[in-house]
């Protein structure tokens, strides 16, 4: 082969394996960059869930704590007197209402047709708000009787049409439930933008909050290209608002997509849903700030790939320029060969080299044992042979069978050239190995110059082929290793002399390759540093070393490597070290950058922890710290069986001081005061700001309530201290309301809403004093506020039912009539009697509900008896708070008229003594126009009030009952026996009819008959019962035999 052409495949060698490197190198490159994509975008999602997370408790603080006060404002005005009818005392609580709560711009009551009743800015129509006047009023009036929480309006324009405000709206409820009036507090939009400029937000990020109709309640910031117009007051329709309502509004969610806002600019938004209320906040940022971060954090890998891919083909070059020039000094050396072998052929036959020797013609005329022994032949098997003979068998180095034109002698007869460095295998046999030998043939020739003798020589080179090739395979691993190392590698001697050094120590130090042998190890390394001797003192004890150096680069500069040192020999005993130097400063640089971000997170993080537990201005345990407080110091007292005292504080006058000396001077005032009221505390005690001048005092480990009046007295004194501010001496005072905890069995939300009630009280009685909370008289008001609303449900679900207890004239065995008596089928208790819930309605207008109630049931049910060939009178029970009605007469008109088939005259009506007493003239009227529509009247339980012949006589009352009390117990009660005997008495002479109730025995029956009373009701006649089983027990009823007349009616001995 054509030597240039053989160092042409060699270079073209290099440049294919450079290749498929550079190649591997971009591959990585592209994945790693691909890889970077996906955390960038991890980190940045991350970042705006963390911002997104913080948000939504910020708010969902917020409209928790107004939809606390506005229920607590609400149940003030409930519970005050004359309620909200009292419009001077709503004026004042609506003012104090909004004094301690700046945020609020206005806070109004309203009708439910939205006239405003009062406000907190009476006196300044400035800032007043029509509700009337405001779109989505009418939307919500029409949803008010179902909406029992707080409701979110949405963004709108104030009466001046200046500012963007937005409303919390509550309604206000009679005791059936019906909506009497609204609270509504408007807020500036400016207040929620605020939240968020106080916010550490990620940078470029949008944050909002978006109704369920697609308006928006904040949105920060605000663009510069749009006004505030087109972002409260349009209906947004983005990608947001339609994957929300597609998906039914789901907590919380990630959505990519146009904005609308900024040109319709991609966005990646992150939102999470508000707690119990119609909107969802949102964070966002435009992808291509996604793509930013991305770009900037892989232009250094992308810079240094190139720089890479650069000195890779640099070296690549300069392997091939090696290669061809150690090829043509291999060609030259055979070249002085081929000229030497002349002189040297007498010495080949004694050479350890196979010979053979061919004539002119090719055939074998000699060869010596080598020859013999790697071919397989003997002496006399090769002479003669020619070089077309089958028996000779060689392959080339591919091991492919070598043509004879290719055999050393062949190629000499052709060429009558000498041939050098054949490579050829002998084939011996079929299952023998193959022996390679390398192979040289040269001519000679006659003196007159003509082809004489061939002479080939081969040596046998299969283990050294074997030894070679692995030995080639280690150096290429080594050298590519040596080469392509992006450390700096160094060998030395165990003296510090430099043998060799690969590029990347050229280019760490700045010095070419003799340069850095010329400088030595100690010319590298800085001398001053301690750290040298200890490495190479430890190198020497066990051969290894790793550890920091100070090196020196050959500008004179110096930086901190890594530097892992190792000591071996070779097989001839000398020693020999390596030294790999990795520069150290971008990563010592990186870790302290880390260091400084994850020191500057723990700030962030502590930063985040302050806002979220701690008041900003007092730095004192705010709502949130102080509901986890107070549920330790609960579950603490409970396992130690001690108390606590939650006290609420508020300072009496602080708007004053705001309102003379400015917002600055109030802050500092409540900085200085609140440190003053955490000293008056013990250590172990926890104090809050909750808001304005409000503060909660938790007192813990109180053996009695009485424990804590020395605390409360103290802090009464510190509050009334007066502060030097400014230069001006400022004075308040505090009211403090007090509950003390187990006896107020409350969850901690109930015992501080029950603190600040106890210190409304403490303002009322005078201000500058503590009030205690009453538990007992508010869980008796509790109590009966439950029991008044399963009372009012019950007639709603129609859950009263009549029973009828038959009246008899006990003389003839007639059934005159039945009394209807209310029962409450309670869906868990059961049947309940009157007596257990009709006491609780007697002064509450339930009383009219359910007296209009059962007088519709009796009448349907005389109706149906009417149908069914039954004529029963039926007694209806009547309350008197249903008498104090104006329009009962009318009320009672309107019923029978509802029953056109019941006679009027089957009708009568009981009322109790007392009742008629209350107002005789109003009630006698009342009977009289009842009598003229035909209904009847009877006084029940005669005998129990105030009895008088002029009120009997002045009550047109048909029928007189005496109370079953009386009839009970006169068999064995003289008195009872005698009342019982006056009202039979009184009867007849006022031409009244009488009827005994509690007929419980025939003995009872017997005695009324004696004393001339005929008429009866009770057990021992029949039980109530429903109104089904009144045909059947009218088909078994008898007059009991036994109850006749008789003449002695004596009092019992």
């Amino acid at each position: 082969m054509n030597p240039s052409i053989q160092a042409s495949a060699a270079a073209s060698s290099i440049h294919k394996v450079t290749n498929l490197v550079i190649a591997s190198v971009l591959l990585m490159v592209g994945l790693y960059a691909f890889d970077e994509w996906g955390q960038v975008k991890e980190r940045e999602e991350q970042h705006m869930q963390s911002n997104l997370m913080l948000l939504t408790r910020t708010l969902d603080t917020f409209f928790l704590s107004k939809r606390a006060g506005m229920f607590s404002l609400a149940e003030t005005m409930a519970v005050s007197p004359g309620g909200i009818d009292n419009l001077a005392l709503a004026q004042q609580l609506l003012a104090d209402y909004r004094k301690h709560r700046p945020e609020v711009r206005q806070i109004s009551l309203s009708d439910m047709s939205g006239k405003v009743l009062a406000s907190s800015h009476a006196a300044d129509r400035t800032v007043q708000l029509d509700v009337a006047d405001q779109s989505g009023f009418q939307d919500f009036a029409r949803d008010a009787k179902d909406l029992h929480d707080i409701y979110l309006g949405r963004p709108q324009r104030d009466v001046q049409g200046q500012d963007w405000v937005f409303t919390l709206r509550h309604v206000l409820r009679d005791a059936q439930g019906q909506p009497l009036a609204v609270l509504t507090d408007v807020f500036p939009v400016d207040f929620l933008e605020s939240l968020w400029q106080d916010a550490p937000l990620v940078q470029q990020i949008t944050v909002g909050v978006l109704r369920d109709d697609g308006y928006l309640m904040s949105r920060y910031p605000v663009p510069a290209t749009v006004t505030k117009d087109e972002v409260y007051g349009t209906r947004r329709d983005g990608a947001l608002i339609r994957y929300l309502t597609q998906h039914q509004f789901p907590v919380q969610g990630r959505v990519e997509g146009p904005n609308a806002l900024l040109n319709g600019q991609n966005f990646i938004n992150l939102f999470h849903r508000l707690d119990k209320l119609p909107a969802t906040v949102f964070v966002g940022q435009p992808e291509i700030r996604f793509f930013q971060v991305w770009a900037r954090s892989i232009d250094t890998p992308l810079a240094l790939t190139a720089l890479l891919l650069v000195f890779i083909k640099l070296v690549s070059r300069r392997l091939a320029r090696r290669e061809h020039e150690a090829e043509q000094q291999r060609l030259a050396v055979e070249r002085v060969l081929r000229e030497s072998e002349t002189e040297q052929r007498s010495l080949i036959d004694n050479l350890m080299t196979g010979l053979v020797i061919h004539d002119a013609t090719g055939a074998v005329v000699r060869c010596n044992a080598e020859a013999s022994k790697l071919l397989g032949l003997s002496f006399e098997q090769m002479t003669g042979k020619q070089l077309i003979d089958p028996a000779w068998s060689f392959v080339n180095e591919q091991g492919a069978v070598m043509p004879v034109s290719d055999y050393p002698a062949s190629r000499v007869l052709a060429t009558r050239e000498p041939v050098n460095g054949i490579v050829g295998g002998i084939v011996r046999g079929k299952d023998a190995d193959i022996c390679w030998v390398l192979s040289r043939a040269d001519p000679w020739f006659t003196a007159d110059g003509q082809l004489d003798k061939i002479v080939v020589t081969f040596v046998d080179i299969t283990m050294r082929r074997k030894l070679t090739s692995q030995l080639q395979d280690r150096e290429l691993k080594f050298q590519a290793l040596f080469d392509n190392s992006m450390d700096a590698v160094l060998l030395t001697s165990p003296d510090g002399t430099v043998l060799a050094v690969n590029q990347a120590a050229c280019r760490l130090f700045g010095l070419s390759e003799a340069q850095i042998i010329a400088r030595g190890r100690a010319g590298l390394a800085d001398p001053s540093d301690p750290r040298l001797h200890e490495l190479l003192g430890r190198r020497e004890q066990i051969g290894q070393a790793a550890g920091l150096l100070t090196m020196v680069r050959g500008d004179g500069s110096r930086f901190t490597a890594e530097i892992s040192s190792s000591i071996y020999g070779d097989s001839e005993g000398r020693q020999y070290s390596s030294m790999i130097v990795r520069d150290m400063t971008e990563r010592l640089r990186s870790q302290a950058e880390l260091e400084a971000a994850n020191a500057q997170m723990r700030r962030i993080n502590e930063q985040l922890a302050e806002v979220a537990h701690f008041d900003m201005l007092t730095h004192l345990p705010n709502r949130v710290l102080l509901a986890d407080r107070l549920q330790q110091a609960m579950a603490h007292c409970v396992r130690r069986q001690k108390s606590l005292a939650v006290a609420f504080l508020d300072l009496d006058g602080f708007k004053d001081i705001n309102d003379r000396y400015g917002h600055a001077a109030g802050d500092e005032f409540l900085v200085a005061i609140a440190k003053r009221l955490r000293l008056a505390l013990r250590d172990g005690d926890t104090l809050a700001r909750i808001g304005g001048d409000e503060f909660v005092a938790v007192m813990s480990d109180l053996s009695t309530e009485h424990d804590c009046e020395p605390l409360l007295l103290r802090l009464l004194q510190v509050a009334a201290e007066p502060l030097q501010v400014g230069g001006n001496s400022l004075q308040v005072s505090a009211s403090i309301g007090v509950t003390i905890y187990p006896q107020d069995g409350s969850s901690s939300e109930q015992l501080i809403r029950h603190a600040d009630q106890a210190m409304y009280l403490a303002k009322q009685a005078g201000k500058n004093r503590f009030h205690l909370f009453d538990v007992a008289s508010d869980a008796a008001i509790r109590i009966k506020r439950e029991s008044l609303d399963q009372i009012a449900a019950a007639i709603a679900q129609h859950q009263l039912v009549l029973y009828y207890q038959p009246q008899v004239n006990m003389q003839t065995g007639e059934v005159v009539g039945m009394e209807a008596l209310v029962r409450w089928l309670h869906p868990e208790r059961g049947l309940l009697a009157p007596g257990q819930f009709l006491p609780v309605i007697e002064d509450h207008d339930l009383a009219i509900a359910i007296g209009e109630r059962v007088l519709d049931l009796a009448l349907s049910q005389m109706a149906r008896w009417l149908a069914a060939g039954l004529h029963l009178p039926v007694s209806v029970n009547v309350f008197s708070r249903q008498l104090q009605q104006d329009d009962f007469v009318h009320k009672l008109r309107q019923a029978l008229a509802a029953h056109p088939t019941v006679p009027s005259s089957a009708l009568e009506l009981e009322i109790v003594e007392t009742s008629a007493l209350q107002d005789m003239a109003q009630v006698s009227g009342l009977m009289h126009a009842c009598a003229e529509l035909g209904v009847r009247f009877a006084l029940d339980d005669f005998g129990t009030g105030y009895s008088s012949l002029t009120y009997l006589k002045k009550l047109p009352a048909e029928l007189l009952k005496i109370d079953q009390s009386f009839v009970r117990d006169m068999l064995d009660d003289r008195d009872d026996l005698a009342i019982v005997q006056g009202v039979v008495g009184l009867s007849k002479a006022f031409n009244r009819k009488v009827i005994a109730e509690g007929v419980e025995t025939v003995a009872h029956g017997r005695k009324l008959l004696a004393m001339g009373c005929v008429l009866g009701q009770g057990y021992g006649i029949a039980r109530p019962m429903p109104a089904q089983q009144v045909p059947g027990w009218l088909d078994q009823w008898r007059a009991q035999q036994p109850w006749v007349p008789q003449e002695d009616v004596g009092l019992p001995a």
